[in-house]
């Protein structure tokens, strides 16, 4: 074929040997070119040209070849050989345009290209080359050629469109930008470059609605486009709609289920809902995990988050090995070693972190802290030291080296000066005051040891070691009420800590049974916190003259107000409220049971509200005389004259309260959940012989004064 093509073509030419031979040479040019073999190419198109110089065409094509090789300033004399060849032909003067545009003379550019429009007054190509020319020259000079463009090529006029859009947007003329793109979109609804540009204007404008709308239209003709999916994904995220990002990172999902940016935002959005294990599975199935060091750090804290510990921990060592020199991989394997409870290992691994950056401020304090549990206290004060060296302010390794010492008895005067330094940089710390209580306490000095850990209490109520290092210092100044309660506080706050019950147990044989019980009282209405608000949406189920009943409803409680109840039917119809004020003040809906009289029903739910008003507002608390009491058999009790409160094991956590004589009312509290810093329970249940009445929350709303 190529054979008979060359045969044919030399065939055409004038009989000239030389020329002949140029335009075998010519054919060769143009063959290397079709096979992308443009330096022979070139090398043809140079023996042609030597062979017949005066070829205007075979400068033409040279040239452009020159162009595609990058070879401007052979491109130039080639164009300009070209030009004083066909001085009347527009393409030699628009060729030799683009070879100046491509050297940066800008003028000289505008000239050839102006040269070519006036030898072809509709050249297109001229015309477009000399707007996107003056696009950063002379913006207005640009847009009439632009505009010239569009008019004179109607059916190819929606790029011109968008490039003035352009124009227009640089200018901050953006009511003209988008009308110019609307233009474009209209002149050619596939030109996604218009309609991305129109969609970002109204992001920059912060017209949301709008931009999303203009994104939707380009998916609707681009539906795979994952970059894009993932950006409307993102754009919902800051309008706070989930549910609409969600379905745009699953639909990008599908396309791509390991695409990066997709597989983070659905781990990020998992990890807000809480869901970590979901979270975790999304960062795994990442293509970048195996490239990106954060992502590994990220996954590893997702699964601790989701109680798999041990693949956290796996997921470091690999990335270490993976990025031996990255020392925030270390540190965090160093800290996932310490969680699993392996400190050699631990310690070994913050001591490369040390080696990769040494002075590292918290791979020396874990590295303090490792040595510290391992017993090893020269070397976790060696390592604190060398903290202090560089940052001799730092309150968290002052107050960790005072206490480590302290609590050894070792140096306790130097221990205690440790302390004190941290307290005056941060006088309100819990942990800090506990510090100087308990050194202090090691000193001898009990009273300013009380008064260090009643500061550090009141900062960290919940903290069960402040509140048994307070117990002991009571214990020994032989105040054994004030141990008590305080180990009863500490319980509350580690309920299942068997040394804190052992010493709780240890000191009730020795104390009044009345004041045991007048210090419980006080301390449940302590830990109960006097809540201003309880209650939300709550499940209502229970039995009255036999007959069992459930619905959905409200119930509210707010302090100085007093009790709510809504009840609600099928499809959420109310059917029943009811109001018990703080005077007793009581009103109540009919409502219809079968089988129960409407005064029993009546009955039943004040007594039930009155109850729950008992116990929320503190009043339950206030009887007294109480005796304390506990066996081998029974958990701890409170008796009053119209109470008995009812505890855990430990005698911390409330379990019932009854009222005494009567009916013998019972309000039992269960499923302690710990809300706005306390432990609240969600299942409340009224009950007595022959009825029952049951409040289950999935969640109260508690709010406290």
């Amino acid at each position: 074929m190529a054979a008979a093509l060359l045969a044919a073509l030399l065939a055409a030419v004038p009989a000239g040997a030389a020329v002949k031979s140029a335009y075998q040479h010519y054919l060769k040019a143009l063959l290397h070119t079709n096979q992308g073999q443009y330096a022979e190419a070139m090398k043809e198109y140079e023996a042609a040209l030597a062979l017949d110089p005066q070829s205007a065409t075979m400068f033409r094509q040279s040239a452009q070849l020159a162009m595609e090789m990058g070879d401007i300033p052979r491109a130039l004399e080639l164009a300009t050989r070209y030009v004083e060849l066909a001085p009347e032909d527009a393409e030699a003067f628009f060729l030799l345009g683009q070879v100046r545009w491509a050297r940066g003379e800008g003028e000289a550019s505008r000239e050839a290209f102006e040269k070519a429009l006036a030898l072809k007054p509709g050249y297109s190509e001229a015309l477009y080359a000399l707007a996107n020319l003056l696009g950063a020259l002379s913006p207005g000079e640009a847009k009439k050629y632009f505009e010239r463009y569009a008019a004179e090529n109607p059916e190819d006029s929606s790029e011109a469109l968008f490039q003035i859009a352009v124009l227009d947007s640089r200018a901050g003329l953006d009511a003209e930008a988008e009308a110019r793109l609307r233009e474009s979109i209209a002149a050619d609804p596939d030109n996604m470059q218009a309609r991305h540009a129109l969609a970002q204007l109204y992001e920059v404008r912060r017209d949301t609605d709008s931009a999303l709308a203009a994104y939707q239209e380009i998916l609707e003709r681009d539906p795979r486009n994952i970059v894009l999916l993932n950006h409307v994904g993102e754009v919902f995220v800051l309008k706070d709609d989930g549910a609409k990002a969600k379905e745009h990172f699953l639909r990008a999902k599908e396309i791509a289920p390991s695409h990066p940016a997709t597989c983070l935002w659905l781990g990020l959005m998992a990890e807000e809902a809480g869901d970590f294990a979901e979270a975790a599975k999304q960062v795994q199935e990442s293509a970048a995990l195996s490239e990106d060091a954060a992502l590994s750090l990220r996954l590893s804290y997702y699964l601790t988050q989701a109680g798999r510990l041990k693949e956290a921990v796996a997921v470091l060592d690999q990335a270490h090995a993976r990025w031996p020199d990255n020392e925030e991989v270390a540190y965090f394997l160093g800290l996932g070693y310490d969680d699993l409870k392996q400190p050699a290992k631990a310690a070994a691994t913050m001591e490369a972190v040390l080696k990769l950056k040494p002075g590292h401020r918290d791979a020396l304090f874990q590295l303090g802290a490792v040595r510290e549990k391992m017993g090893d206290i020269a070397a976790a004060e060696k390592a604190f030291k060398e903290l202090l060296a560089s940052r001799p302010n730092d309150a968290a390794a002052l107050n960790y080296l005072g206490y480590t010492l302290a609590d050894r008895g070792l140096r306790l005067e130097e221990a205690l000066s440790f302390v004190e330094r941290a307290v005056a940089l941060d006088a309100d710390n819990g942990a800090y005051l506990d510090s100087l209580g308990w050194v202090l306490f090691k000193l001898g000095r009990p009273p300013e040891s009380i008064a260090a850990l009643r500061k550090a209490v009141a900062a960290l109520p919940g903290d069960e070691t402040i509140w048994g290092h307070l117990a002991e210092v009571q214990e020994a100044m032989g105040d054994k009420a004030g141990a008590w309660e305080s180990l009863k506080r500490a319980l509350s706050a580690a309920p299942d800590s068997a040394p804190l019950a052992k010493r709780a147990g240890g000191l009730e044989d020795d104390l009044d049974p009345e004041e045991l019980g007048s210090r419980t009282l006080a301390l449940q209405k302590s830990l109960l916190g006097m809540p201003a608000g309880y209650g939300g949406p709550c499940v209502i189920e229970g039995v009255l003259g036999g007959r069992t009943f459930k619905f959905n409803g409200f119930l509210h409680y707010k302090a100085r107000r007093g009790v709510n109840l809504d009840v609600l039917g099928p499809l959420f119809v109310p059917l029943m409220s009811a109001e018990l004020g703080t005077d007793d003040s009581f009103t109540m809906d009919p409502i219809a049971l079968e089988g129960v009289p409407p005064e029993a029903a009546r009955e039943a739910v004040y007594d039930a509200m009155r109850l729950l008003r008992g116990w929320l507002d503190g009043t339950d608390f206030d009887s007294r005389p109480g005796v304390y009491r506990r066996s081998w058999r029974k958990a701890p009790r409170v008796e009053t004259a119209s109470r008995v409160f009812s505890f855990d094991k430990a005698g911390v956590v409330l379990e019932s309260i009854m009222e005494v004589g009567g009916r013998e009312l019972e309000l039992k509290l269960s499923d302690y959940r710990p809300l706005a810093g306390r432990s609240v329970p969600s299942q409340l249940k009224v009950q007595a012989r022959g009825f029952s009445l049951e409040f289950r929350f999935e969640r109260p709303e508690v709010r406290f004064e």
